[in-house]
């Protein structure tokens, strides 16, 4: 009787742990698409502070932004495993993409107030406007490899 109960018992925590792990791998994906949802959320608040040149709400977006890059470095999802390096390489590039953006819009931000005024031309905007555009092609070029079916 013990040892059918001993049995029982390991066959339960044996499957907890399956369980367990293939509901860790699934909220992982979640968690890894939610936070690419967020991305493009805030993407589209940077791209407007861009093309007003109202900065104000880009710094914390694109921190954000940051922050899920290095997210997606230690989060690599199942989609990606076979190519683990050129998924880490991604979210590597998005992060620089992020954090130079972030610190040219900064200035910006400097540059503007110490003016009084937003500058009409200025080759800091520019540089922020290829980083954007890097992010962008970093995301495109990162889900047409990894996107396994549509997204719906």
């Amino acid at each position: 009787m013990m040892r059918g109960q001993f049995t029982a018992v390991v066959l339960g925590v044996i499957a907890t742990v399956i369980l367990g792990a293939s509901g860790f791998a699934a909220a992982q994906e979640t968690s890894v698409k939610q936070k690419m949802s967020e991305n493009f959320a805030g993407m589209q608040i940077v791209l407007t502070s861009l093309m007003t040149s109202n900065y104000a709400a880009a710094p914390d977006q694109i921190a954000i932004i940051a922050d899920h890059a290095t997210y997606l470095m230690h989060s690599v999802p199942d989609s990606a495993k076979e190519y683990r390096e050129q998924f880490i390489g991604y979210a590597y590039g998005l992060q620089g993409h992020a954090r130079d953006l972030r610190s040219i819009i900064e200035l910006l931000i400097k540059q503007d107030e110490a003016n009084g005024k937003v500058l009409e031309t200025n080759d800091l905007r520019e540089a922020a406007a290829a980083h954007y555009g890097g992010m962008v092609t970093t995301c495109v070029a990162c889900h047409n490899h990894f996107r396994r079916h549509a997204i719906q």
